[in-house]
């Protein structure tokens, strides 16, 4: 069964931002970490849970975010009741295309649990 995508966010990264000088230099990209950071608490902030509430099962990032370039966070439901996100990069002169796509297990599933 294919879920509808709902939208969630959109950023788009400033190439002003001081990220870009060092990642990499004339070639700049968007860390890995900051568009999973983004995605998780645009998540948790649309869904009123915590972050301290996501479990991500796992993340690929399938293409470069590069500055000036608008991102577009959905989610939609995926098998187990889990919940899939996919950044999309919506460039103005072209077709957008998937950048990260993460799977979460529901709240209170996976990550770790603590000892009694």
């Amino acid at each position: 069964m294919n879920h509808p995508s709902q939208f969630l966010a959109e950023w788009t990264p400033s190439s002003q931002s001081p990220v870009f000088a060092g990642h990499f230099p004339g070639t700049p990209l968007l860390p890995g970490s900051m568009l999973l950071d983004w995605a998780v608490s645009a998540w948790a902030n649309a869904n009123q849970h915590s972050v301290a509430d996501c479990s991500v099962r796992h993340a690929r990032f399938l293409a470069p975010a590069r500055p000036d370039v608008p991102l577009q966070l959905e989610q939609r439901t995926a098998r187990r009741n889990r919940t899939r996100l996919q950044i999309l990069a919506m460039p103005s002169d072209g077709e957008a295309y998937v950048v990260l796509d993460v799977l979460l297990d529901p709240p209170g599933h996976g990550g770790v649990e603590e000892s009694p």
